[in-house]
This record gives structure tokens, sequence and C-alpha cells, in this order.
């Protein structure tokens, strides 16, 4: 029988009449069925209404152009919808409702997508625009690129004023060709990316210190490099103590450009003048490869000079007029002659040749000491403190051998220190200055260190030192480990003031991949620098893994003596003052042992808690204090006492 649910005559006689209380079970399941069916039907039609209502945000950028500014609430709809319609699709009555569920899944599936690329080609534009519309430089350079970016620049500041107009997520995403567009903008921006890292690794291979600069202050170097006073800033992010040029203007000295006349560290205002005048004109890297070399052969005939003036009794003169650095490496050379020549005189009878000798020494150091407690300028105070510094450590030397009954230059007690020896045959300056150790004999590096300070020099630095320099001439790492406070990269930074080499302090993190690894690693190779990498048991250990074959092919290179090797697919230079070093502090949970292969290649030094009274007695002798033992017990006492009764906050951490 037929009949009409909606009419005023279908009563509930109807109802009886028409059979259908006999049919229970078959009228509920009807009912029940149309419910589900109501449910997926109001579901649907939520989310369409939604869906008409939810707009991409954007915002202005540097005025004249639009970005998405925020997505998170239109991925969080997606996501809940995306979910409503999968749990849809499970149910029995998705036939019904087919045409407009697979509609909705494919609707929002491709504004998931384009959104998504939309926002990798905004943050890759964002960057690239900074470069390529604030530079002219760059743009001169990379023509094709350059041309390239306008073409998708033109493209996605259409792309985000349609947004802007029309706001509405859906018909955005939806629109003809979109998808298309978008994906063509992102492989163009990826192609630019790979030139414009091609371009700066061509820089980086002509100046290796560039691999230590980020990619943003490359560019923005490069992009000035019409105006070395621009540049100005960036110098000390290439050099260890050499922050700033003395630089002359056009027209001042007949010259037609801006030329460096000398180095300056700004902190105390230390400052050393160059050989000759480099012309700051043309590539940036170019005339930053001139200055390196200018640095160095500025250290080479001050070296001389300082020697020459240390010869004459006016001391006071010769600490006030040469650079901190070279005062401490005249004044070793001086020591290792002087030493050497007492040992010689021993072994030809005159056993108080070196009692003698320190006699001399002290009474230098109190002269030195007379001199600190004097009015100073702050660049000389500076100077002497580092200068006292070290000529202690040469004076308690002398004290061990007399000690040990040392008689002759073979001695290992003479051999195992730190000797500076001046070979005045070799360089252009009348002499170059060589490092030696036990059997080992390495260049100094004549890298400007500024006037910036030394370490107290205790027996465990001593033997640090020792490991260390002999797996450099060995062509191996260094490896010091120990805990928090015991100056394991310290000594390392300290080693390499001593030996004027330019040292970069890593700090890895589980962050860090084999690729930025090797990146620094090719830097190192190809500058003839130090890498000290603190706490690198914190790289993830398959990291580690890949990274101990990149520094067994540094060593391999190094062993060879190999001027140019294969490092990560490419072949770059290899300068044999390169030095790797990791610092580790085996202690912390979670860290990573290193790998056989690795442990093989760094010779291992194991640092513990160094002497502070020893430290504060010399500190305090630095400055000009006579009874400086007496009153390092009394600083030493009070400060453990801080660090035990007092409680362990912040501004009570007494232990460093």
């Amino acid at each position: 029988r037929e009949f009409d649910e909606t009419s005023a005559d279908f009563t509930l006689e109807t109802v009886f009449t028409s059979g259908l209380s006999a049919i229970p079970d078959l009228v509920s399941e009807l009912s029940g069925n149309a419910n589900k069916e109501l449910s997926i039907e109001e579901s649907l039609k939520d989310i369409e209404a939604r869906w008409a209502e939810i707009e991409v945000e954007t915002s202005t950028y540097k005025v004249r152009y639009y970005k998405i500014r925020s997505t998170d609430d239109l991925f969080q709809a997606l996501e809940d919808d995306a979910v409503a319609l999968s749990t849809i699709k499970a149910s029995k009555f998705y036939e019904s409702f087919k045409p407009r569920i697979d509609k909705w899944e494919t609707t929002l599936a491709l504004v998931s997508e384009v959104i998504e690329l939309i926002l990798t080609v905004q943050r890759k534009w964002i960057y690239l625009e900074s470069i390529f519309m604030a530079s002219e430089d760059i743009c001169k350079q990379l023509p094709r690129e350059t041309a390239l970016f306008t073409e998708v620049n033109t493209n996605f500041t259409d792309v985000m004023s349609a947004a802007a107009l029309n706001s509405n997520a859906v018909n955005l995403c939806t629109a003809g060709g979109m998808l298309k567009n978008v994906t063509t903008m992102d492989e163009k921006l990826e192609t630019i990316q790979k030139s414009l890292d091609s371009y700066l690794e061509t820089k980086r291979n002509i100046f290796p210190r560039f691999y230590f600069v980020s990619d943003d202050d490359l560019l923005e170097v490069l992009g000035q490099s019409r105006d070395p006073l621009a540049v100005q800033r960036h110098i000390k992010k290439c050099f260890e103590g050499f922050k700033a040029m003395e630089v002359i203007p056009p027209g001042k000295q007949l010259n037609r450009h801006h030329e460096a006349t000398g180095m300056r560290e700004t902190t105390t205002g230390e400052s050393a003048v160059f050989v000759s005048n480099v012309v700051l004109d043309g590539a940036v890297e170019n005339w930053l490869v001139e200055l390196e070399a200018a640095m160095m052969k500025s250290m080479q005939k001050l070296l001389t000079t300082s020697i020459q003036s240390h010869r004459g009794k006016n001391k006071e003169k010769w600490i006030t007029e040469v650079q901190g650095q070279l005062l401490i490496t005249t004044g070793s050379i001086q020591w290792t002659n002087d030493c050497s020549r007492s040992l010689s005189n021993i072994s030809s009878g005159q056993k108080n040749a070196l009692r003698q000798l320190k006699k001399k020494q002290v009474g230098y150091l109190t002269r030195l000491t007379d001199m600190i407690r004097g009015q100073l300028p702050q660049l000389v105070r500076t100077k002497l403190v580092a200068l006292i510094t070290m000529e202690i450590h040469n004076r308690d030397v002398m004290e061990r051998m007399i000690k040990t009954g040392c008689s002759s230059v073979t001695d290992f007690e003479w051999l195992s220190q730190l000797r500076f020896i001046y070979n005045k045959d070799d360089g252009d300056f009348g002499g170059i200055c060589s490092v030696r150790q036990t059997n080992c004999n390495l260049e100094y590096g004549y890298e400007y260190q500024g006037n910036n300070g030394r370490l107290v020099v205790t027996p465990l630095t001593d033997r640090c030192v020792l490991t260390l320099l002999t797996a450099k001439f060995l062509n191996r790492g260094g490896n010091p480990l120990g805990p928090a406070g015991t100056g394991k990269t310290e000594t390392v930074k300290d080693l390499s003031k001593n030996l004027a080499m330019y040292c970069v302090v890593i700090n890895c993190s589980d962050g860090m991949d084999f690729k930025s690894v090797g990146r620094i690693f090719s830097g190192l190779c190809q500058a003839g620098a130090w890498g000290c990498f603190d706490e690198f048991n914190r790289i993830k250990v398959e990291v580690i893994s890949v990274v101990a074959m990149q520094v067994l092919s540094i060593v391999d290179a190094l062993s060879r003596s190999a001027q140019t090797f294969s490092f990560m697919g490419k072949t770059i230079r290899c300068n044999s003052n390169c030095g790797l070093f990791i610092t580790m502090n085996p202690g912390y949970a979670g860290r990573t042992e290193l790998p056989d292969n690795l442990k093989a290649l760094m010779r291992p030094v194991a640092m513990m808690v160094p002497d502070l009274a020893m430290i504060a007695e010399v500190m305090l002798s630095a400055e000009g204090f006579t009874d400086a033992r007496v009153l390092s017990k009394k600083t030493i006492t009070l400060y453990s006492l801080m660090q035990q009764q007092l409680s362990k906050q912040d501004h009570y951490d007494y232990g460093l």
C-alpha cells in the first residue's frame, strides 16, 4: 500500500490499518538507517558551511607585498575534517553520498597540498628576495638566477595579491592551474638556491675562512664588496685578534682606492702596521686573501724587530711599543736560548749555570711586577699581565729542572718543554720562528692574536699540551676529555695562541649532520686553521660514524703531505697547518661513545680539576701582589667555603 506520511490524514490509525505494526523490526531498521544517513548529511553540510567561511590569513610584507600570516586554524580544520570524512567512508551508508564525500576528500587534499607548497615557496622567496632585491652586485654576478627570480617574484606576488582579494581557502587553492603554478615556482626557487650555494662555495674556495661565516653574513659581505668600510664589521668573523682595518680613503696619499695600512684589536686598541698597503678594490674575497697574507708578513717583520729591541736595556720601552703576542713569543725565544746555553754550560762543568739563570729570571720578574704596580694605560697593563703569567711559568720550569738535576739539552725534562726556535737564515725579514717539543717540530702560524690574555700554565696544562702537540705532529687529532670547568677548550685555544694559529671553536649539538660538520672540515683543511669541536659527543652516533670517515680522509691527506685531496665529492686544497681537536664530557647521560675507528684517530688526554691555588697565585702575582702565595691560599679557602656553604643558586656559583 501507498501512503503519504506528510499529509494531515496520516494518523496512528493509518499506521495500524497499513499493517506497519506487523513488521516493527523492519520499520525500526529503516528508521535507524534514516537517522544515520541524516547524521552523515548534516556532517557534510557542516563541512561545506565551514569551508565556505575558512579564509587564508594574509598580511602586508615590506609594504608592497603580501604573505600568509597564520595557518594554524586552517590546518586544524583540515585535520578535523579529514578524520570526519574517513569515519564517514567507513560507514555502510558511504555509497549514498560517495560523489560528495570523494569530492570533499579531493578538495581538502588539494587545499592542504597547495597551502603547504605556498608556505614552502614563501619561506624560500622571503630569503631570496632580501638577496636579489637588495644587492646589485649579486644580481650582476648571477644574471640568469636574477632573471629567474624576477619571474618567480612577479608570479608569487600575483598569487598572494589574489589571496588577499579573495581569501577563501577553497576558492584560492582550487583555482585553475594553481597547484601546477606553485609547484613550478618551488622548482625554480630550488634551482636558484642551488646556484646560490654553488656561487658561495666558489667564494669560500678562494677565501676558505668564509666557511666559518654564515650564508647570510657572507651574502652581506659579497653584496657590499664596493664599500670596504661596510665590510669592516665582518672582519672580526674571519680573523682571531684582527678586528678592524686601519683604512685610508681614496686621494689621501694619491691612492685611487681605499687602502688598508694596518690592523687593530678593538678591545684594548692595540694595532700593527702592514709591511705594504693592501688595495681594497675588486672582489672582496681576493683582497681578503691579500689582507691575510699582509697580516702574516706584518707579524713576521714585527717579531724580528721585537727580538732586536729586546736585546736593549730599556725593557719598559720594549713592553710599551711591541704587540702583546710578540712580547710573549720574543720572551719564549730568549728563554729557550738562555736555557739551552745554561744546560750546555752545565755539560761543560759550570754546575750553577741554571741556578744563576733562575736568579736572573726572578730579578726580571721583580722588575716587571714593580712596573705593573705603577700607573699604566689599560693596553700596557693587559700586555704586562699576560707576559708575567708566561714568565712565571718559565721560572717554574727552571725550578723543576734544577730539582730533577737537569744537566743536558737532551734531558727529557727540557725536551718536553714548549721551545721556541728562531731560525735567522729563513724568511724574508731576517728569520722564521718554529716551535719544538720532544721530537715534534711545528711552524709558528703568525696569526695576529690580539691582546686578550693567557691561561695560567699548570702541570696539567703542560701534559695536555704535550699530548695535543704530539698528536698534531703525527697528523692525528686531539681529544681532551673530562668534567666541566677543567679547561679542555681553553687549553686548546691557549695552545693555538702560543703557536699563533687561527682557532675556530664549534659548539656541537644533536642537530648537526655530516654535511654541516664536513663543511667546517673543508674550511679548516683549506684555511690551515685549528678546529675545536666542543662537546663533540652531543652529535648523534650515526652522524659521528660518517664524520669518522671524513676525519680519516683528512688525516690520510695530511700524512701524505698532499697538496689537494678528494673530500665529499670535491677536490680541495690541503694546508698542513690544519688541526682537528674534539672535547668531550663523558659523564653525562645520553652522550654517545666514540666509534673505535674515530678513537684511533684522536689522541685522548684526561683532564681533571686544576690546581686552583697555583692558578690564583699566578694571577695575583701577574697583577703585582708580592704575597701572592699566602693570598692565593686565603682566596681559595674563602671561595671553597662559599661553594660548600651557600645555596646552589646561579649568583652563588663559585665553582669556576
